[in-house]
């Protein structure tokens, strides 16, 4: 049996990798983080937090059993290895580059009795197909005898207070029964609930099911709201009077588009591989479709709004109030914002923006001027809504005369025109 430094080492220091890594050292696991980003390496090791997720004291008081780094022979020295490396989506296509990568500076470096595990989001099939042959054509070991493997789907919700690492049920699988044991007693020293699924194909599902459910939902509700806005209904009165139902039904709210690491992206995984074997997910596609046509139809709206006030699109001014994918966090990775910006530019509007979490923003290589809270909102012909920031509420709205168009349905919005 070999002697092993480390518990654990984390491939992948993001959004995933890294509250991971804190969690294991909070748990008393000695952990090793390693990324292809020296500069990342470094702000961590610093004690520097480059996710809102985790703070800098939390980095701080777990860097006692953590240490990162950007050398991939170290990753011989641990134990089990969770590689948490972003899948993208390339030309609508999905981009395992980063997979694969991460699986040659595994297998480089493996070395008998090792467990790895593969936590990215990725289509049914990943891990036997593509993350297995990589480590043995590397490594030559066998997988299943001398090394163990598994896939579990990471939960995390940037910004989410309530449903943490730790106690958000974590769902796990492997290649077989050996390694399914020892990867279920890994995860139980770190997170309070393990969910067992019969294969790696099953837990690779289940990433996408949560959030093509999700991304279904929306799309659903995105749809009512245009044609609600065409019969004069308010969808948002319906919205709220129909979730005081106490079964059947879960409450979802129209918006300018789907944002995130996840919602935009695993659909259209699940739609790559269905086609593979011939059979389109139509209702997915669908969805996709109604979500992707969001951004547009709300440049649509805003010029309609900007008509009614004997205004045109073209040089009106027009002030971007959140940019970021979800309310208070900074996380800009495929916001619908950024899809608006670009339009409104497109047709050569004057567009500002304030985001009280994102710092500056570049369109279509055009740097968006950032305003400040304090700022004469007068100005403007128009404030748009994209994010329901907390910190918008200190904004009184009901005594500024330009148009006021809200996306969100934000409660502390009165007497504006939304979606």
């Amino acid at each position: 049996m070999n002697k092993f430094d480390y518990n654990l080492g984390v491939v992948g220091l993001g959004y995933v990798g890294l509250p991971l890594a804190v969690e294991s050292a909070n748990s008393k696991l000695s952990v090793l983080g390693f990324d292809t980003s020296s500069n990342r390496v470094e702000e961590i090791n610093n004690g520097h937090s480059p996710i809102e997720d985790i703070s800098d004291d939390e980095l701080e008081n777990a860097l006692n059993s953590f240490f990162s780094t950007d050398d991939p022979t170290l990753l011989s020295k641990c134990h089990h290895i969770v590689i948490s490396v972003p899948t993208p989506l390339t030309d609508y296509q999905p981009d395992l580059s980063y997979v694969e990568a991460a699986a040659k500076s595994v297998g480089e470096n493996l070395v008998p009795n090792q467990i790895i595990i593969l936590e990215s989001t990725t289509y049914p099939g990943t891990t036997l197909e593509v993350l297995i042959p990589n480590l043995e054509k590397y490594s030559s070991l066998k997988a299943g005898s001398d090394f163990y493997v598994g896939y579990s789907p990471e939960r995390i919700d940037p910004g989410n207070e309530e449903w943490k690492f730790k106690n958000t049920p974590k769902v796990i699988s492997g290649i077989n029964e050996e390694s399914l044991n020892k990867i279920k007693s890994f995860y139980e020293q770190i997170v309070d609930e393990v969910v067992v699924v019969k294969g790696t194909k099953e837990a690779e599902m289940v990433k996408l099911l949560e959030n093509t459910y999700r991304h279904v939902n929306i799309a659903l509700i995105n749809e009512l709201a245009m044609l609600c806005k065409m019969l004069d209904i308010d969808i948002w009165e319906v919205v709220n009077a129909a979730k005081t139902k106490p079964f059947g039904f879960q409450s979802f709210k129209p918006g300018p588009g789907v944002g995130g690491h996840c919602i935009p992206v695993d659909p259209e995984y699940l739609s790559f591989k269905t086609r593979q074997i011939g059979k389109p997910v139509r209702f997915v596609e669908l969805a996709q479709e109604i979500n992707n046509s969001m951004p547009a139809y709300v440049v649509s709206r805003v010029n309609e709004l900007l008509n009614s006030q004997d205004k045109i699109l073209r040089n009106s001014k027009i002030l971007i109030l959140g940019v970021a994918y979800k309310k208070d966090i900074s996380d800009t990775r495929e916001s619908p914002s950024l899809d608006i910006l670009e339009l409104l530019i497109e047709k050569n509007a004057e567009v500002s923006f304030y985001d009280p979490f994102v710092k500056e923003l570049t369109i279509a290589g055009q740097s968006i001027n950032k305003e400040s809270l304090s700022k004469n909102f007068h100005d403007y012909d128009m404030l748009l809504i994209l994010t329901p920031h907390t910190e918008f509420s200190e904004i009184d709205f009901e005594i500024l005369n330009n148009i006021v168009f809200d996306t969100t349905g934000s409660n502390f919005i009165k007497s504006t025109e939304r979606i």
